[in-house]
């Protein structure tokens, strides 16, 4: 009796132990397939795409942003964050540290020195931010001069009727002016890229006092206020949010103007950058405003341009702007992409020899003054926008506009 209940005890106690084997092995085996991916010394890590030919390395954690992730997408862009990341291998009873390296361009992760004694990595990946908007437009230009051009002044513009240089900004569409160096801007050493709103924001009143002095009109105080705080009236149809403030870069707008601009020896878009960039104004009005929401300049639309068949782009240019309306150079106005024949368009350049008359694009396409700040006229606010402003997805087409983010 007591011998068959010795041998049950054995038999439990067997048991028991072999319960604990079959858990400790279990542990054992979970913990090692809770590695994600096995690679090679340098192998695609993208979509699973995994060579499974080594089973010794192992990757236990792929990190994106600071998530677990199950795999990296081969439609982005990534960084490798070396300072995260790890590749170790245990040489006897040290933990050894190999350097490891990811390539963007070919998506191939590397360790090395290369080692297949039981090597464990975990990755941490940050997405890429997309390439600096000013790189995208300079790009563009090497592989379409049909639709981007350089001024004299060495800034690259967008032209024609409807280039490519849609943006989607502040949740609605923008369009790309063109590239511009600090000799326009004052940003010490930085090109910016100037962007206009697609669409007027209605007919405003430049100064509702009749000055066209841009620094105290009630356009300047609207737009850089309620206009760019989404406030009061512009609650709706205002910057929304701070990520596209933050985007607005704060500049020396050029306060410049002219009385002479009637002909092709003084009313040229060359003509009128230089007005722009000069001291002529009327008496003790500033030649500049530190700010960041303003107009076009009679240059932007000017130098926005393609010309036609008719008249070339060259013949444009060395046409004076008061006189386009002229049928013999219907081509100017109609392929430049800032023309609007449904609306006069305010600019932000004054007319030096009085007080209160500001240019107009008029919506025949020739630009003029308009006697008294105060007429209501289409507003499409300008802005410069920040160095860092990188261009992460869209092809510039109103359909699928250039998407940024900083």
């Amino acid at each position: 009796m007591e011998f068959e209940t010795l041998k049950q005890s054995h038999l439990k106690r067997n048991i028991m132990i072999g319960v604990v084997a079959v858990l400790i092995i279990s542990a054992v085996v979970l913990n090692f397939t809770r590695a994600k991916y096995r690679v090679t010394q340098s192998i695609p890590l993208v979509n699973g795409t995994i060579n499974y030919t080594l089973p010794d390395i192992q990757i236990v954690g792929l990190y994106i942003n600071g998530v677990e992730a199950e795999e990296l997408d081969s439609t982005k862009s990534y960084t490798l964050d070396t300072t995260q990341s790890t590749c170790t291998y245990k040489d006897g009873s040290t933990i050894q540290n190999l350097t490891l390296n990811y390539d963007s361009n070919t998506k191939t992760f590397t360790i090395a020195p290369y080692t297949t004694k039981g090597t464990k990595c975990t990755l941490y990946f940050e997405e890429s931010k997309g390439t600096p908007a000013t790189d995208v437009i300079e790009d563009a230009y090497t592989n379409n001069t049909t639709t981007l051009a350089y001024d004299e002044a060495n800034n690259l513009r967008y032209i024609g009727a409807d280039p490519n240089n849609y943006v989607l900004f502040n949740d609605e569409l923008w369009r790309i002016i063109g590239v511009f160096s600090e000799d326009t801007h004052g940003v010490s050493g930085q090109k910016l890229i100037k962007i206009i709103r697609n669409d007027s924001i209605g007919d405003i009143t430049w100064d509702s006092a009749n000055t066209n002095d841009w620094s105290t009109a009630s356009l300047q105080t609207t737009l850089n206020g309620d206009y760019l705080n989404g406030s009061g009236s512009y609650a709706s149809t205002g910057i929304k949010s701070d990520t596209a403030r933050n985007m607005i870069e704060t500049i020396t707008w050029k306060r410049g103007g002219t009385s002479n601009y009637t002909s092709a020896s003084n009313g040229l878009a060359s003509h009128f950058y230089g007005y722009e960039r000069g001291t002529t104004v009327y008496s003790g009005r500033p030649t500049t405003w530190s700010g960041k929401v303003a107009l076009m300049y009679p240059s932007d639309y000017g130098y926005a341009t393609s010309g036609g068949s008719t008249t070339n782009r060259d013949a444009c240019l060395a046409k004076e702007l008061y006189n386009w309306d002229s049928s013999s150079f219907s081509d100017c106005k109609n392929n430049d992409w800032l023309y609007d024949s449904s609306t006069y368009q305010w600019t932000l350049t004054p007319y030096s020899s009085n007080s209160s008359d500001v240019f107009n694009v008029y919506n025949a396409g020739y630009v003029n003054f308009y006697v008294n700040a105060y007429g209501s006229f289409g507003v499409r606010p300008s802005v410069y926008l920040t160095s860092n402003v990188k261009i992460s997805g869209g092809d510039g087409t109103s359909n699928s506009p250039y998407t940024l983010e900083v």
